[in-house]
């Protein structure tokens, strides 16, 4: 990934973030238990902002999906964007999931 080289962003970190975006989904449904859907409410709402900031507010639930599902730019639902564009955004969304879940710094 692009983002390895960045300072405190290691392959851990990575796939805690791959995990995370491969969860989104089943967070957003109904759980009887009232803190435990607070705190994915928190995560997604967190996961949701980081996206938006990088990516824009349209796209950053497909991101999010494609980080989760390890979709690449070939298959991506993602339009009028260039591949290089494309990895780099993607990359800059896993790092900014990380920030705003206070997972680094």
């Amino acid at each position: 990934m692009g983002t390895r080289n960045i300072k405190g962003y290691s392959e851990s970190l990575d796939s805690l973030v791959i995990a995370l975006c491969r969860d989104f989904e089943r967070r957003q449904g109904r759980t009887d238990n009232k803190r435990v859907a607070m705190e994915h409410k928190y995560i997604n709402t967190k996961m949701l902002e980081a996206a938006g900031e990088v990516i824009g507010g349209r796209y950053a639930e497909i991101m999010i999906r494609e980080i989760g599902e390890r979709i690449g730019y070939a298959a991506s639902q993602i339009e009028d964007i260039s591949e290089s564009t494309y990895k780099r955004k993607k990359g800059e969304v896993k790092l900014a999931i990380a920030r705003k879940l206070y997972l680094t710094e």
